[in-house]
């Protein structure tokens, strides 16, 4: 409420796409985001359909996460978090769900790790230091911890979203649009004015995770008002400098300071004066315990490690061999055949996305060492106009997105050798839509031959035939998605035969550069051919008008168009 003047709302695609895979800032070609996995479990215990339903809730939110180019940071929650926490007592023991999720996580190609303490303090670590982009929460508060940048969850199942949800530019709720916050604007917009040591004083006054009740009296407008004055500010910096025991002389000061002002409102933020919450401010508040959570939690920084000690290369990639296998230990649906129906539109499209994404990396890594080389040793004649050439994303199939051996016709038994078909096929169209806020995408005729062969390479049959009362429908299970009206059904597709798909321009110009070329140059045909149509009709409008013989009436004067 008080931070949403300063929000901006961007598209996800938008989002990862630009800010990731185009602004490149840390050289891998995606947006890195950090993730709480305590939230995804809450979230996990919601599933209630088929088999594990909570790993099922888990599956599908990482194939949408895939589905982008986002590079995700799982980070679990260690053993020196907090005791306490939203008024109960936190267990010592590891989540059930967590051995299966770090599987699935691994299986997609994302990164995770165990924090030491509390999983966001460790991601605001994170966030602060550059080793990601940005926090992908529920909430905001890992802003409390320093956080530079959090992307809020759209889902209209949070509170907060139920009477603001994010629309499109078309006034559309497609459930593709978050809410961003950054510390820097939230600090500069002078509707809000906070900074994280006016978030911690909004956080105890009001009430927080670790002590859920605040300031008896004090309400959210207040202790805005109180932020804004600078209290925070000066109660973060003690914390953050002080040993325990001045920290409590300290507090004796500031404690009498914020009295006066709420008695007299020098400051003018109060909007009237509050003798009577001064007076009931306790000589025992705030709790040093709570401060010093938020301040100086136990972190990778507090434990002394540094950034190259962190473990985070992002070079993993999809395994989707593994994916498949995970599928059929796990779910009902795990059957060969519906495996495959599934993935031809949940997974296909994001596994050409990360195929596409990993041989920008492969050409711009070749590139490097050869100017370096170049640079290096004596030039020779003809050097300078050598190309550099990426692998193919049917050898990239092969070799990157799948441990197993394709021995399959095609590849001649040889892992890693190319496919006699290409990957992608065809460019057949563009456009720019209000879902992605306006990038640039191409309708792509995929082969999807060779993506099957390694996923059917990672299945064991443990499943033979599907229940007879389970639904072999392919609709996702993630609630956060908009449902889509169905249109009649019709057979399923051959898991061989082509498909279309919508990825970033952007994406495939890198790789793809002359088919892309082919499919502008074949644009350009059609748009002049369109726009001499235009011109001849334009011109036999414009002819003029002559008299009818015999009646005076005016009539069009044909015109012979050779």
């Amino acid at each position: 409420q008080i931070l949403r003047p300063a929000q901006e709302v961007r598209s996800l695609t938008h989002l990862a796409v630009v800010d990731g895979f185009v602004a490149n800032p840390a050289g891998v070609r995606g947006l890195r985001v950090g993730i709480d996995a305590s939230i995804w479990f809450f979230h996990a215990t919601y599933g209630r359909e088929g088999e594990n339903p909570e790993l099922r809730t888990l599956f599908f939110r990482c194939a949408r996460l895939m589905s982008m180019p986002f590079l995700p940071l799982f980070v679990f929650d260690g053993p020196k978090r907090p005791e306490y926490k939203r008024g109960q007592r936190i267990s010592g023991k590891n989540n059930w769900m967590e051995q299966g999720m770090q599987e699935i996580i691994c299986a997609f190609g994302f990164e995770w790790r165990k924090a030491p303490g509390e999983a966001e303090a460790e991601l605001a670590y994170l966030n602060r230091i550059g080793v990601i982009d940005a926090v992908l929460s529920d909430d905001v508060d890992t802003l409390l911890f320093g956080a530079p940048m959090v992307v809020r969850n759209p889902s209209i199942t949070l509170s907060g979203n139920r009477g603001h949800s994010l629309k499109n530019a078309a006034g559309r709720d497609d459930g593709n649009h978050v809410a961003t916050y950054k510390a820097s604007d939230l600090a500069k917009h002078p509707q809000v004015e906070l900074t994280q040591g006016g978030m911690l004083l909004f956080a105890i006054l009001c009430g927080g995770d670790y002590h859920q009740v605040g300031l008896a009296g004090c309400g959210v407008t207040t202790a805005h008002a109180l932020a804004r004055c600078g209290f925070g500010d000066s109660l973060f910096d003690a914390a953050r400098n002080l040993p325990r025991v001045l920290l409590v002389d300290f507090l004796v000061t500031w404690r009498e300071e914020i009295r006066q002002e709420l008695r007299s409102n020098s400051k003018g933020y109060l909007g009237r004066k509050m003798c009577s919450l001064a007076e009931n401010i306790p000589e025992d508040f705030p709790d040093i315990q709570v401060i010093l959570y938020y301040t100086s939690p136990v972190t990778s920084e507090s434990r002394g490690k540094k950034r190259e000690d962190l473990g985070v290369d992002w070079e993993r990639e999809p395994d989707l061999g593994r994916i498949a296998g995970l599928c059929e230990i796990y779910f009902e649906w795990g059957v060969k055949d519906i495996i495959l129906k599934r993935f031809r539109t949940m997974l296909w499209p994001s596994a050409v996305l990360r195929i596409l994404r990993h041989s920008v990396l492969i050409t711009e890594k070749k590139a490097a060492r050869f100017f370096a080389t170049a640079t290096s040793a004596t030039p020779q004649k003809g050097r300078q106009n050598r190309t550099v050439l990426l692998g193919t994303p049917s050898k990239i199939v092969a070799k990157h997105f799948s441990q197993l051996v394709l021995g399959t016709p095609c590849s001649a038994g040889t892992d890693g050798e190319e496919s006699k078909e290409p990957l992608i096929i065809q460019i057949h169209s563009s456009r720019t839509h209000v879902s992605t806020d306006g990038v640039l995408e191409y309708r792509l005729e995929i082969a999807p031959a060779q993506l099957v062969r390694v996923c059917e390479a990672g299945l064991r049959g443990l499943r033979k035939e599907l229940p007879a009362d389970i639904s072999d429908s392919s609709d996702d299970e993630d609630d956060d998605k908009p449902r889509q009206k169905s249109k009649g059904k019709k057979g399923p597709p051959e898991p061989m035969s082509h498909l279309r798909m919508w990825l970033p321009a952007c994406m495939v110009e890198m790789v793809e550069p002359e088919l892309v070329a082919g499919f502008e140059e074949a644009e350009a045909k059609k748009k002049a051919k369109k726009d001499m149509k235009t011109c001849r009709g334009n011109k036999v409008q414009s002819l003029p008008a002559t008299k009818a013989a015999g009646n005076g009436r005016s009539t069009p004067t044909r015109a012979r168009i050779t």
